[in-house]
């Protein structure tokens, strides 16, 4: 049996999911887990049974970190992205003392850590000597990408990226929650970098009963789970799905709240949080933001796509969910429920859309994403 520390940041968003269930799968096979969170992370893992401890509440990434980026509102994008990244770096030089303490008191046989945490694992990992791994929630982030960033990631999360892969050379391991097929079939990987396929974890949640009816097939219309400013997406999509013959759920994420929305449609409903899998069995389209980890899930359940890339680095996973013939792209400028509708119609209309998405889904099932996981992280704290 190993102890493994696990850093984990709720305020990243999607990053802590993949994180999560890499670290139930270390768990299962009799590993010890201690993973430190800021108070948003161990209510999310509330019920999990890891033992865990708080980082101090001045060290909630979440806040700070919607504020940096409301903050920079209206500046130069560069310049937003590397107030960011110093936020970033301040947070990691608070946060080391935990980190420290905790290694201290555990004497953990590795780190592990999403994106969000590479600058504070990498940090601590050299002072202890210790193996640190990464798991990244996105498509490749390295060095020699198959697309330059400038190409997959919005203009103020390219100085991120930079950063973050700035950060990645003594890691252990990068493990890459996604395809190899869906990243444009890259093969040409560093060292100690590797493609293990979808890590899905949810949050539980009460479903309503309006899934259990019977005879129905459903569209999701999902909005990005860290603070994004997506809800015309949110609108457009709910008028341009009025006249499908779909019901239709809108998780609208703790950024916004329903109140916002101007009009919902008869054949809409409304949730701030619904576990996405829980509509994705029962769908026909998927309607989204192109958030790495709503896209991975759809393609989980052979789900087609309308995918209106937002920021970060939703235009990358759109331009490889587009060209793995699974989705129809809107650009976000050309968004109106007018664009939406024609998007919406192709994919429901033409059967290529589907055939593609079921083909991908057996292939990415045929798979077990976790444990191929597990194999490489125990390699590194071998």
């Amino acid at each position: 049996m190993k102890t493994i520390l696990v850093l984990a940041t709720a305020g990243a968003g999607g990053d802590l999911q993949p994180l999560i269930t890499a670290a139930l799968a270390l768990r299962k096979r009799q590993n010890r887990l201690v993973l430190l969170g800021d108070a948003s992370v161990t209510a999310a893992v509330r019920g999990l049974g890891f033992e865990t401890a708080v980082a101090p509440p001045e060290s909630d990434l979440g806040p700070r970190l919607v504020a940096t980026i409301k903050a920079g509102l209206g500046q130069d994008p560069a310049e937003q992205g590397r107030r960011i990244e110093a936020m970033l770096e301040q947070w990691s030089g608070e946060l080391a003392t935990s980190v420290r303490a905790l290694v201290r008191q555990h004497r953990p046989d590795m780190l592990l850590t999403s994106l969000f945490g590479v600058g504070i694992a990498r940090q601590a990992a050299a002072e202890a000597q210790l193996p640190w791994c990464v798991v990244n929630t996105t498509f490749y982030l390295g060095p020699h990408p198959p697309r330059e960033l400038e190409r997959d990631f919005s203009a103020r999360a390219v100085p991120l990226m930079r950063y973050f892969v700035s950060k990645l050379d003594t890691a252990s391991q990068v493990l890459h929650a996604t395809d190899r097929v869906f990243d444009y079939n890259f093969a040409n990987l560093p060292d100690r970098h590797h493609y293990v396929g979808p890590l899905i974890w949810e949050a539980p949640g009460p479903l309503p009963a309006y899934l259990s009816e019977p005879g129905k097939d459903w569209a999701l219309v999902t909005l990005s789970s860290l603070e994004q400013d997506d809800l015309p997406l949110g609108q457009a999509a709910l008028d341009a799905l009025a006249s499908q013959p779909l019901p239709v759920v809108l998780t609208i994420g703790h950024g916004h709240q329903p109140g916002d929305l101007q009009r919902v449609p008869a054949n809409a409903h409304v949730e701030q949080y619904l576990p996405h899998t829980a509509v994705l069995e029962r769908s026909r389209l998927l309607v989204s933001h192109a958030g790495h980890g709503s896209v991975m899930k759809a393609l989980w359940h052979g789900v087609p796509m309308v995918l209106v890339p937002w920021g970060r680095d939703q235009p990358g996973v759109a331009a490889r969910a587009e060209h793995l013939g699974v989705a129809v792209v809107v650009e976000r400028d050309q968004l109106s429920r007018e664009t939406l509708s024609a998007a919406v119609q192709r994919v429901l209309a033409e059967p290529q859309f589907q055939a593609a998405a079921q083909q991908t889904a057996q292939r990415l099932r045929a798979q077990d994403p976790a444990s191929i996981a597990c194999n490489w992280l125990e390699q590194a704290g071998a």
